[in-house]
């Protein structure tokens, strides 16, 4: 039976998306971080490990609940899912990467079969129906309290410094959160293959989250998001916890409202976080601190993203360019005097040794060094 569950994993059309817009995602974060930083701020290896790592762990606790539950689904299920979710997957915007939006369209259709003629493919929603909404309730509820744990967890882990443009032309500093999850989940279908008993087969989910920060930093963010993602969550499951006790009202169409919620909720981030000052823009704080390169003495040094530089030595900074022209005046040795993110001033001490870097891996708020390179507006 592992060999069918194995077999199942990899035929899907799902998984051969997900792996095509993880490596679409690797390679456009990449060539944007080189456009306007000139670097990269990781290797393409981190995003495969972020796919994999903590949501594997995170899977086997699922799957051993859906395991446990007994959750079973039909052929005609897995097929629309799976093909469903794999399209949205391949429009390459992972903040649609959750069972939410397939969930969404295969409720709605179930729900119009006595008011829509399906005509050949009448007998296809019939068995998509007998799959009930228990079955919906359970996935989304496993999977959304998955993702609301990865995005308080992971997703402020290593995230990729940008540059925007204000409704003013004024160059900001923001960082993007574009990460895809690998969450496996393991389901029954009824005997079938020639085998005796529930066969398992493995649903390769992949969680997704797309978030520009600019007006917090993004660990405040995702903070949030998250908070709604769980409750969300919990009430799925409740839901789900419910119908064993008792035949819940309306229960389809109180899960259809969830997954509108779901969406509502990250709208409402992105509300806030443009209606907030910008963290990462200039002004009279001196050259502000967007992110460090990993292994750079700016690292090094625990320059944070959103503190700013204002003094090289007792020398006034204004901005990245001047931070540079007053590091050369100062050498071997340099004290800055950096406001952190409460706006209080600390010192930063270090000697400066021919084989760092000139410019010391600190990314700031400043033109892009691609000059072809055309900025998202906020």
């Amino acid at each position: 039976m592992s060999f069918t569950a194995l077999l199942t994993l990899i035929g899907s059309p799902l998984l051969w998306a997900t792996l095509v817009a993880l490596a679409y995602i690797s390679m456009t974060r990449i060539k944007r971080e080189r456009g306007m930083f000139r670097s990269r701020r990781r290797s393409p290896k981190s995003d495969w490990r972020h796919f994999l790592w903590p949501s594997l762990l995170l899977a086997v606790i699922g799957s051993a609940a859906l395991i446990l539950l007994e959750t079973t689904v039909n052929w005609e299920w897995v097929v629309t899912f799976s093909v469903l979710y794999a399209l949205i997957v391949l429009t390459m915007h992972p903040r649609f990467s959750s069972p939410t939006f397939p969930f969404l369209i295969m409720l709605t259709v179930v729900a119009l079969r006595d008011v829509i003629e399906y005509g050949g493919l009448t007998g296809w929603m019939d068995r998509l129906a007998e799959v009930d909404w228990p079955v919906y309730a359970l996935v989304f509820g496993v999977v959304t309290l998955a993702e609301a744990i990865l995005l308080r967890w992971n997703g402020p882990v290593e995230t990729s410094p940008t540059l925007i443009l204000s409704k003013r032309g004024q160059f900001i500093g923001g960082h993007v959160v574009k990460r895809l999850w690998f969450f496996p989940l393991v389901v029954f279908l009824p005997p079938s293959f020639g085998l005796d008993g529930p066969v398992p087969i493995i649903l390769p989910i992949p969680i997704g989250v797309s978030l520009l920060s600019t007006g917090a930093l993004p660990g405040t963010l995702l903070g949030r998001l998250s908070l709604y993602r769980g409750l969300l969550a919990l009430v799925a499951l409740g839901l789900f916890g419910a119908s064993y006790a008792t035949d819940v009202p309306y229960a389809a169409y109180i899960l259809l409202g969830l997954f509108v919620l779901y969406e509502l909720a990250l709208q409402l981030i992105k509300r806030e976080n443009r209606g907030t000052t910008p963290v990462f823009i200039n002004g009279n704080r001196g050259a502000v601190i967007i992110d460090t390169l990993p292994g750079s003495p700016g690292e090094a040094m625990q320059l944070i993203p959103g503190e700013s530089i204002y003094k090289v030595n007792g020398t006034v900074i204004t901005g990245g360019s001047s931070f540079y022209e007053a590091l050369q005046l100062h050498k071997p040795y340099i004290k800055l005097e950096v406001l952190n993110l409460n706006g209080d001033i600390r010192f930063v001490q270090r000697a400066m040794y021919e084989t760092d870097p000139h410019e010391l891996g600190i990314l700031f708020v400043a033109e892009p060094a691609s000059p072809r390179l055309r900025l998202r507006k906020l």
